[in-house]
């Protein structure tokens, strides 16, 4: 392919509403991938996808988004060349998933680019709609907000993704559950969470759920299931994320604290104690690995979440799993420089 020697031609004005169409198609091409993984001799799900991909392709190219465009058209073509096999192979998807990152890659280009070119003519703009905004009524906050708002749905099949991925690694296996698929939130605020929310799923597998045998040791499925969820509360946007898998060791965490001279009082509650899990360069990984060990822990999703104005709590049982609540407020989502008011 050659699509990194293709030059974008882009209709800035036709860009908005071709970026608003992927923003509900993209989706739907992944859960169709994802269905057609589980069923591969399910011909009617290859004729959805390449329905979906054959109008996305038609929408970039009116655009001038040409470079999305001849990608999805290659991922295109490769899915009418596995309709003419009586099935395809784990490897065909996993070239699908290859072409599907590469289009979601292209696709954030394109929406940076749209973002700078929209903010620049308004720089003059930015003191005058700021203090206006302090005035904007809450249902007129809204309205504002609404271009930039997605479905959270938008991440998930980056996030199964990165379950099979590290599954595969780790020799693990792992369900994902996602809930709150549908809720909307700020572009920049879910984009800002996807390295977090990825380190978090990787940590799950690697420290939280057991190997097949030890599950089915003590009495579990041998799939691991990890859930998780977004709703909204009061002010303030949450992420839930849990497993079911050994839970943390609270002595073991605390013997590896102090052998990095950490503070870790053996008076600690079982709370203070599984906040240790944050701290700079600690691991329990017994060895090191692409996904655990490597000294970038829980400590830098720590530093992102607070980065964003939120907080992050940890509670866990042995023998049960472990659940992590991050909490954003969502004043921070609101606080849109508004490009026109009235």
């Amino acid at each position: 392919m050659k699509e990194d020697m293709v030059q974008d031609e882009v209709d800035e004005h036709l860009l908005p509403v071709f970026l608003e169409e992927a923003d509900d198609i993209f989706p739907q091409v992944a859960r169709l991938m994802r269905a057609w993984r589980g069923q591969p001799e399910d011909k009617t799900l290859g004729r959805s996808l390449h329905r979906s991909l054959h109008t996305l392709k038609g929408s970039a190219r009116m655009a001038g988004a040409l470079r999305v465009g001849n990608l999805t058209h290659h991922m295109e073509e490769r899915v009418v060349q596995a309709m003419s096999q009586a099935q395809h192979e784990a490897a065909f998807m996993d070239e699908l998933e290859n072409c599907f990152t590469g289009i979601a890659n292209a696709l954030e280009q394109l929406r940076n680019t749209s973002q700078i070119a929209v903010a620049a003519p308004r720089h003059d703009e930015a003191s005058a709609a700021l203090s206006i905004q302090t005035h904007v009524n809450p249902e007129m906050q809204q309205n504002l907000m609404s271009p930039r708002m997605v479905p959270f749905a938008n991440l998930s099949e980056r996030l199964y993704r990165i379950v099979r991925q590290t599954c595969k690694e780790l020799n693990k296996k792992a369900l994902l559950e996602l809930g709150g698929a549908e809720v909307k939130i700020d572009r920049r605020v879910l984009g800002k969470m996807k390295a977090p929310l990825e380190h978090m799923l990787r940590n799950a597998i690697a420290h939280g759920l057991e190997d097949p045998q030890q599950r089915e040791h003590a009495g579990k499925p041998p799939t691991g299931v990890i859930r998780l969820s977004l709703y909204q509360e009061n002010n303030e946007l949450i992420f839930e994320l849990s497993d079911d898998g050994a839970g943390i060791n609270i002595a073991h965490l605390q013997q590896k604290a102090a052998e990095l001279g950490m503070p870790a009082d053996e008076k600690m509650s079982d709370e203070q104690a599984m906040r240790l899990v944050f701290m700079p360069g600690l691991t329990t990984a017994t060895k090191v690995t692409e996904i655990s060990g490597r000294g970038v822990g829980l400590d830098v999703v720590l530093s992102e979440i607070t980065a964003l104005g939120g907080r992050i709590e940890v509670s866990s049982k042995r023998g049960e799993g472990t659940r992590f609540i991050v909490r954003l407020p969502t004043i921070m989502a609101s606080q849109v420089l508004p490009g026109r008011v009235g």
